[in-house]
């Protein structure tokens, strides 16, 4: 059975749809059969994991709406042991029709039952705030790992966070726990640890991975080239810092 994970991050600007990539990539480099499903109408790491130019006829919005079978909706990458289930704009469309009713957010967790035997991990890229699609990325979940920043998140957003965990634990009665918060555009852990004690965020300082990701232009560059910073340059400290972070990840699973 998969470890199903959501990435998420309260706010735009947190790296949550990159690292969502690059983490997914990391594991699938490792040999861990992984899936990354993209839900997120802006389709950032559908567009970022290299494959645009592949036909593919279907999508995660044709899941949802019914028109089409999990299994029908996943591609297959360039790279072994990694496939992903793409999103397109319209995603949103069908996102408004499914918000109608109350419930709907385990959806996708529902569909999931028909390919989480096929994959070690399967990594979710979750829309910023707390839409309609951002409840079902973390409903069909059992772990979030929550992607932070040093210059965009505060207490607050992280009790937001913590609000919605136990929203979603006791309206659909999913074990949804956090798998860890992994801190992106850093220079040093102190930056971090100073982060963490300004915003009195130390009593979860136990969560935070070992592992942070630099600020490094090989992730911009590997973003205008639309692969994966692994792919890249894989000697780049950002390569380096998610390829440690995969094995971190991997080795909580353990």
């Amino acid at each position: 059975m998969s470890n199903i994970i959501t990435i998420a991050g309260q706010k735009g600007g947190t790296g949550k749809s990159i690292t969502a990539v690059n983490l997914a990539t990391s594991l699938a480099l490792s040999g861990k059969k992984t899936l990354l499903i993209d839900c997120d109408p802006q389709a950032c790491s559908t567009q970022w994991c290299g494959i645009k130019d592949l036909d593919y006829k279907c999508d995660i919005t044709w899941v949802l709406s019914g028109r089409a079978k999990v299994v029908d909706a996943i591609v297959n990458t360039r790279i072994k042991c990694l496939d992903i289930m793409p999103a397109e704009f319209n995603l949103f469309q069908v996102a408004l029709k499914l918000a109608k009713n109350s419930g709907n957010e385990k959806i996708l967790r529902f569909f999931l039952k028909d390919v989480e035997d096929d994959y070690d991990y399967i990594i979710i890229d979750s829309p910023s705030s707390y839409s309609f699609l951002s409840v079902t990325a973390m409903t069909a979940a059992d772990w979030l790992l929550v992607c932070m920043s040093v210059h965009h998140n505060s207490i607050e957003d992280f009790h937001s966070l913590l609000r919605m965990v136990k929203y979603i634990r006791t309206t659909h009665d999913v074990p949804l726990k956090i798998a860890g918060l992994l801190f992106n555009r850093c220079e040093t852990k102190k930056q971090i640890e100073s982060f963490m004690k300004n915003q009195n965020l130390s009593d979860v300082k136990k969560l935070v991975y070992n592992t942070f990701i630099p600020n490094d232009v090989a992730i911009k560059n590997s973003r205008k080239l639309k692969i994966p910073v692994v792919l890249h340059d894989i000697k780049s400290p950002a390569a380096d810092a998610y390829l440690r972070a995969a094995e971190e990840l991997h080795f909580f699973f353990k």
